[in-house]
């Protein structure tokens, strides 16, 4: 059984969660540091929902050609992972 483990795969599984984690919680830490800063005072609080309004009214016919961009590497990086698996079987 210890010979069919695959010590790369294994490495692999740990980093990715490792990263993902990380990942999470620093951007945790750093929304609640902002959301911290903007409560702050009244001037922040101001500035705080002038922010929020700005994303709010953010066109998305602009940055369509970027989300359908980002949604083909997605899906290249899918098929590239499936062919992976089925050529390593």
């Amino acid at each position: 059984m210890l010979g069919d483990l695959d010590f790369f795969v294994l490495y692999r599984w740990a980093l990715a969660t490792v990263c993902a984690i990380y990942a999470a919680v620093r951007s945790g830490q750093s929304l609640w540091r902002w959301l911290g800063y903007f409560s702050s005072s009244r001037h922040t609080a101001v500035l705080g929902r002038y922010a929020g309004i700005l994303l709010l009214r953010l066109k998305i016919r602009r940055f369509t050609s970027d989300f359908c961009q980002i949604a083909l590497l997605l899906l290249v990086l899918g098929c590239v992972v499936y062919w992976h698996r089925v050529l390593n079987e």
